[in-house]
């Protein structure tokens, strides 16, 4: 119960049975007709920094920013994924500092202050939720019904040199925004239902915490798991300290590619650099 206190803590929300299998419905329905999940493809993610301050607190330096960005190219450029800063702004305001999530304020910070049309880039919101939270996230198929609320919220001494050990290494905007990009937690639905629906990610049982050693495995595994199968404690979508996360999995490289070109194609088809078109995607999905 203690780890369970002090670890790691996303507000994102569950997305319901329903909804998710027909999420995967239409990906898998999607990855029948498209190119997108090939190995060459790329896409490079402009980011629009919003850092919430209440005067000194929450303050970010552009030497934070620079290394959130290189912690984020780490993690994700194995995938075919880059970001950059495009842009960065402050909001002075004590109320939105202290936001909670899917509260009127959020609502408001974001209405009035959002940075980028989010067809064609990430918003990037900093501040400090309370309850011990570090940050949340929209999935790719609530933009086209709610656009405004669009982005990651990350708690502002999360990011690199943040002093929020141990989550100050940058890791909590690479989990985020793993669900930004359609990932759910590896942990997902426990041992029963559908789990996170990568099939690479073997289900267990809940998430953990601190730095679980690779000896002595499988940890949490669920019974119905793949016979040898591992815990993924070094996972971005687990909840282990910052320094033990490294790893996506295939499974996970492919379902953020599907949720790219079924919700986020304008990413995808305003930029030369990913090599894809209109044309390589398909009929357009709507959610």
């Amino acid at each position: 119960m203690a780890d369970e206190i002090l670890g790691r803590r996303c507000a994102t929300h569950d997305v319901g049975s329903g909804d998710r299998a027909r999420l995967a419905e239409l990906e898998t329905d999607f990855l029948a007709t498209t190119r997108i999940a090939e190995a060459d493809v790329t896409v490079a993610i402009p980011v629009s920094f919003v850092h919430v301050v209440d005067g000194a607190q929450g303050k970010i330096t552009p030497a934070q920013r620079k290394k959130q960005i290189e912690v984020l190219n780490s993690a994700y450029s194995g995938l075919g994924i880059t970001f950059h800063e495009a842009s960065s702004k402050e909001v002075a305001d004590p109320a939105f500092f202290r936001l909670g999530h899917e509260s009127k304020r959020e609502r408001d910070l974001k209405t009035q202050n959002q940075a980028v049309d989010p067809k064609f880039g990430l918003n990037f919101y900093t501040a400090a939720p309370g309850g011990g939270l570090l940050g949340w996230a929209t999935f790719p198929h609530e933009m086209e019904g709610d656009p405004a609320m669009d982005g990651v919220v990350i708690l502002h001494t999360s990011l690199p040199g943040g002093g929020g050990a141990p989550y100050d290494m940058g890791l909590t905007a690479v989990h985020e925004i793993g669900h930004w990009l359609g990932l759910f937690h590896t942990f997902q639905d426990g041992c029963s239902g559908q789990s996170d629906q990568v099939a690479d990610t073997p289900a267990h049982s809940g998430p953990n915490f601190g730095k679980p050693p690779d000896g002595g495995q499988p940890h949490n595994m669920c019974p119905n798991a793949p016979a040898g199968s591992l815990c993924p404690i070094h996972n971005y979508m687990n909840y282990v300290d910052d320094e033990w996360m490294n790893e996506f999995t295939s499974g996970q490289r492919q379902r953020i590619w599907a949720q790219l070109g079924m919700f986020r194609r304008e990413l995808l088809t305003s930029q030369p650099s990913a090599r894809i078109q209109e044309s390589d995607l398909g009929n357009r999905v709507h959610w």
